[in-house]
């Protein structure tokens, strides 16, 4: 070949070799990395006392996390802060990539700082917030994407405990039915023992036993990730007396409800609540003032007592007043009858 062909020939490959890109650049390194879309979702993960999680991704459209940042459809964007940054989907990307993803919640304060934020939510510090439960709040982290990396954080947002998502009250039901009371027993006054029965115009004490006068809570439940319990106070005692009178020995019959203790601190003496008194020896038939009724004569009397209990809902310490609650002892039936006075004297 003659040498001006070979001249040519070798400025040409040498031409192109300095046009190609270098193996290994990616192209022009000037260039930005392609921006990355993922078509996730939102999520919200809540954490329990015990430290249990749970993620949820249906959320109603009406609740704060759906409409924050602009509503369900608005996403977020982060710019890759090194390379091999890691998404949410697995992948990594070089350091400038633009990302556009998702809101994700993570309950309590989960970001991961290098040094603390200067102001935290209130129940994160610790202080009191207990309180109606329309005013409670749950406190989370917003995250773009992911929650590895600090440029993922977004910032803190207080959730109202009654948000669609949380929905406490749908689970009043079951914490109703598991709130198991301890019922009430009809306490014995001392003359039943000594004589058989309760005495004609001789006074009952109506009274309980005292362990059933107590608060009484349900079984906590944790539902999505909030502690919720019902608790019942008791407020009021009464008794249902109804006397049938011996067809043999006629006296007035008598169905009615007795007051006894309307909401004020009761005092017991260990067997009964109210305290056992000291009782005069005869009253008039009938009903003789809170907690005491008479026999009017011979016949059979049978006893319910009844306690009204004021039920609260509680939801992470934020309270709410539920119905009230009637809880009733089993019916004790006496015997009443008169005593005969027998001259001993000689």
């Amino acid at each position: 070949m003659p040498l001006k062909a070979v001249l040519l020939l070798l400025a040409s490959v040498m031409s192109g070799a300095a046009d190609a890109p270098s193996p290994g650049t990616g192209g022009n390194s000037s260039a930005p990395p392609p921006a990355v879309v993922l078509q996730n979702a939102r999520s919200v993960t809540t954490r329990n006392s015990t430290g249990g999680i749970q993620r949820l991704t249906t959320i109603p459209t009406t609740s704060a996390f759906a409409q924050h940042a602009g509503g369900p459809r608005a996403t977020c964007q982060l710019t890759a802060d090194r390379d091999d940054f890691t998404l949410s989907n697995g992948d990594q990307v070089p350091k400038g990539t633009v990302v556009t993803s998702n809101y994700l919640f993570v309950e309590g304060i989960a970001a991961p700082f290098d040094i603390p934020p200067s102001v935290l939510p209130d129940d994160v510090l610790g202080l009191p917030t207990k309180g109606p439960l329309e005013a409670g709040t749950r406190t989370f982290s917003v995250f773009c994407d992911r929650t590895f990396y600090n440029i993922n954080f977004r910032g803190f947002i207080e959730v109202p405990l009654l948000d669609p998502l949380f929905a406490p009250r749908t689970q009043l039901e079951q914490l109703r039915n598991d709130l198991q009371l301890l019922r009430p027993t009809i306490f014995t006054n001392p003359i039943v023992d000594e004589f058989g029965g309760l005495v004609t115009r001789y006074p009952t004490w109506l009274a309980i036993n005292p362990d059933a006068w107590r608060t009484q809570t349900s079984t906590p439940r944790t539902y999505r990730g909030a502690t919720l319990f019902l608790t019942a106070q008791p407020r009021q005692l009464d008794f249902i007396i109804e006397f049938t009178p011996n067809p043999d020995k006629p006296s007035t019959p008598f169905r009615g409800i007795i007051g006894c203790i309307p909401g004020e601190a009761a005092v017991d003496d260990g067997n009964a609540l109210p305290a056992f008194p000291l009782l005069p020896d005869q009253t008039e038939p009938g009903v003789n003032g809170s907690c005491m009724w008479t026999p009017p004569g011979p016949g059979t009397v049978t006893i319910t007592a009844r306690v009204t209990y004021d039920i609260t809902f509680y939801v992470n310490g934020y309270t709410e007043p539920d119905n009230d609650y009637t809880w009733t002892s089993e019916p004790t039936t006496f015997d009443t009858g008169e005593l005969i006075a027998v001259n001993t004297t000689p």
